[in-house]
């Protein structure tokens, strides 16, 4: 058997509890037990880490037995644990436990992208003085390089944003206020309006300035103070 065929092989016992793997020696089948259960506790543990919203709004005893039907029936695809768990929001949205809590999923979704921000890569940024190179007829033709830990939470129903700050020790959030969306960066968040958040997920696919405008469907928008902020803040590493 080779290398691959044996990690193949060896990852049943995440599958199938009573899997005896051929690579694994006789006198040493009783220890996999330990072996699935702790790596099943990091993961669980880690999750913790990653989602501190869902944790106080379920608290600590439910979210881990929840983190635990998560892990058992999930597979890890990255080596980097700081990259488990990114289909959580969607395992919430379908878990029977919290139907009651319906906007937990979208406040997942919040806590994901700002873990991703978090450790995200670094990089140069561009300072807003640079604009001035281009001529008013080119302004609206550059596509500008965010910071990788730039991100859009959009929720359509729910108040993602006062859920987060009411973790962060904010008055209760209004469950009735309706949808908001989250501008994302490196261990920061801004409540933002819908084009603005449509401006910035337009950037993010790296369309020009103009289209990006336009694509807010708004005539009277006006993309100065995000890109001000983009460049202040040092959330622009490049311009196209």
């Amino acid at each position: 058997m080779n290398y691959l065929a044996a990690l193949k092989d060896f990852s049943q016992i995440y599958k199938n509890t009573d899997y005896q793997p051929q690579s694994v020696l006789s006198r040493s089948q009783p220890f996999l037990d330990v072996y699935r259960n702790n790596t099943w506790a990091n993961r669980s543990n880690n999750l913790a880490n990653t989602y501190p919203t869902v944790v106080e709004l379920v608290g600590t005893e439910f979210f881990s037995a929840m983190a635990r039907v998560f892990v058992e029936n999930s597979e890890s695809h990255s080596g980097n644990l700081h990259l488990d768990g990114e289909s959580f929001p969607e395992f919430l949205s379908v878990f029977p436990h919290v139907r009651d809590l319906p906007y937990l999923s979208d406040v997942a979704k919040l806590d994901w992208a700002i873990h991703l921000a978090h450790y995200s890569e670094d990089c140069n940024f561009i300072a807003i003085e640079t604009l001035a190179l281009y001529t008013p007829d080119q302004f609206g033709q550059l596509s500008l390089m965010l910071h990788p830990a730039v991100a859009i939470v959009k929720s359509a129903a729910w108040p993602i944003y006062q859920i987060l700050m009411m973790h962060h020790g904010e008055k209760d959030a209004n469950l009735n206020a309706g949808g908001e969306h989250v501008w994302v960066w490196r261990d920061q968040w801004q409540l933002i309006s819908a084009s603005d958040a449509l401006f910035l997920e337009c950037l993010l696919k790296n369309q020009n300035i103009e289209s990006a405008m336009h694509a807010t469907a708004d005539d009277e928008y006006d993309a100065g103070p995000i890109l001000i902020q983009l460049f202040n803040r040092g959330l622009v590493c490049n311009i196209n």
